[in-house]
């Protein structure tokens, strides 16, 4: 079923999005999630400026990945990873996003990380909830614009700690997308 769709904007001069996985942050319990990423004007190749999305390979599949998941902050067991005021173990997000290069690299000068710009208006790139993407900076003379389709397994499950009203790991915004 369709759970969301969206229209990104993103301006001359705007810095990178960061490496992420769409699954992570919606509510649903399945890997079977799917995005269509269509630009709504011609994205040039990266050489010239353009900042179509990037896909590290085989990433969807990649369940031991770190970076899906919080690291627990300081030492755990001594109490320097638990927050006495909230109740709560503190966490800060992985780095191994920085090393992506090592962990997908699958010889032959192959970094694991494919990019299919430049594209035209209404081309389409498709991938998986769980796969690890990103995009380059803006830096050629225009304004990028891209809509985003998102479907999911309409049996697919809500996650509890997304049903909680507080302490939640889903979105307040994206809530009417599945009730």
């Amino acid at each position: 079923k369709l759970y969301q769709d969206s229209l990104f904007y993103k301006r001359q001069n705007d810095g990178p999005t960061p490496w992420h996985s769409d699954a992570r942050m919606a509510p649903f319990d399945t890997s079977h999630m799917i995005t269509f990423w269509i630009p709504l004007q011609n994205i040039p190749s990266v050489e010239e400026g353009g900042s179509g999305l990037m896909f590290v390979d085989k990433s969807h599949g990649d369940f031991a990945l770190p970076f899906w998941n919080r690291v627990p902050k300081g030492d755990v067991g001594n109490g320097e990873d638990y927050d006495c005021k909230t109740g709560k173990v503190k966490y800060e997000e992985s780095r191994e996003y920085e090393r992506l290069d090592e962990r997908y690299s699958y010889g032959s000068g192959n970094d694991g990380v494919s990019s299919y710009m430049p594209m035209e208006r209404g081309d389409c790139t498709v991938h998986a909830g769980w796969t690890l993407h990103s995009a380059n900076g803006v830096k050629c003379e225009t304004d990028r614009y891209a809509l985003a389709v998102t479907y999911v397994d309409a049996q697919a499950e809500i996650r509890e700690d997304a049903r909680m009203s507080s302490g939640s790991l889903g979105h307040d915004e994206d809530r009417k997308s599945y009730e």
